[in-house]
């Protein structure tokens, strides 16, 4: 595990700048929890399934890491999100904080992999990067797009009384203790796990990679970790926690400080949608002419670019369309880094 690099001067002048980082946007979505044992969840007609890591330190952990494997699992036509995180909760498992990547076109606008952080306070949902976030660096923050296939290290640390948040040793910023009222000062009950939010009991959504978790390529997490109450990193010994459909996603390869963990959901009945590089297509929203009825979400275009009614990134000044000789090389250039990172895709059941 990388050692946590951010000193606390380094922090505190952190903080000195936040004003200058840039916010976040909360965003409202549908959010589970897996208990410390359980089956299926539902909320408001979702369904969240799950397979988890769990560790019950006592009431005196200082919060949590890990190294995951960053990924970018196809959704289900109708689902919501596929994620994965590490929590801190209260020993009764009503405050909580998380931080980890998730794929949600209704929170990120794209099937793209992003960071992203949430909270709970007595039991009550919140709302995705916002709702009292305050944030402090400024180059990275919940929200931002990440690589998939890339491992890296998450982390959430109580310091000074409030609950940072990590990613590779950079403080992103923290939720403050005044949510809570000064009631969460400590962990009880620590998680690492995936999450499917879908309209099906039994999705197609995939899970991590796609991959079982004893699959030896499945999407991971590694070097498991607490910080104890005086901040200093110490070895996880992790226990297999709720697993709630094992024949769609399931742990494996497990140690105290690391398992692998996916699955495919399921692989019948599903149609498998066009991918937005066989469309050409960079940005926008367009018909899948593969799903009838599925739209295909391709993102957004990087900086000043804007997105053509051919659905290419172009400058604004750029009026020689996709296949113009008036075309920027800006729309290659995005499109290369597109096809770089994967492409986003649906499964229609």
């Amino acid at each position: 595990m990388m050692p946590w690099r951010v000193s606390i001067a380094a922090v505190v002048a952190a903080t000195a700048v936040a004003s200058a980082a840039p916010a976040p946007e909360g965003r409202f979505a549908p959010k589970g929890r897996p208990g410390q044992r359980g089956d299926v969840s539902e909320l408001l007609g979702t369904h969240f399934l799950y397979v988890a890591a769990i560790q019950e330190p006592g009431r005196n952990s200082g919060g949590l890491g890990a190294t995951i494997v960053q990924a970018d699992p196809a959704l289900g036509a109708g689902d919501y999100h596929s994620l994965a995180e590490i929590a801190v909760e209260s020993a009764d498992a009503k405050q909580i904080v998380e931080i980890g990547w998730t794929v949600d076109a209704g929170v990120n606008g794209d099937l793209q992999p992003h960071v992203f952080s949430y909270h709970w306070v007595d039991g009550q949902t919140t709302c995705y990067n916002g709702c009292g976030w305050v944030q402090v660096s400024t180059t990275k923050q919940p929200g931002m797009r990440v690589a998939p296939g890339e491992p890296h290290v998450y982390e959430i640390k109580l310091m000074n009384g409030d609950w940072w948040l990590f990613y590779d040793g950079e403080g992103l910023g923290y939720y403050p203790q005044s949510l809570w009222g000064g009631r969460f000062t400590a962990a009880g009950i620590v998680q690492w796990f995936g999450e499917v939010a879908a309209a099906a009991e039994s999705p197609c959504t995939q899970m991590g990679n796609g991959k079982l978790g004893a699959d030896l390529a499945s999407a991971s997490y590694d070097g498991l970790h607490l910080f104890d109450p005086g901040g200093a990193s110490v070895p996880a010994a992790a226990q297999i926690g709720t697993i709630s459909s094992p024949a769609l996603y399931d742990i494996g390869r497990t140690t105290g400080t690391s398992f692998g963990f996916g699955g495919p959901g399921v692989t019948t009945g599903c149609c498998m949608p066009s991918a937005c590089a066989a469309m050409h297509a960079e940005c926008g929203t367009l018909a899948d002419p593969t799903c009838a009825g599925n739209a295909l979400s391709c993102g957004f275009c990087d900086g000043p670019d804007v997105c053509s009614p051919e659905h290419i990134c172009i400058a604004p000044s750029d009026r020689g369309g996709c296949c113009g000789a008036g075309a920027s090389g800006a729309g290659s250039l995005v499109l290369g880094a597109l096809v770089a990172l994967g492409v986003r895709r649906r499964r229609r059941r």
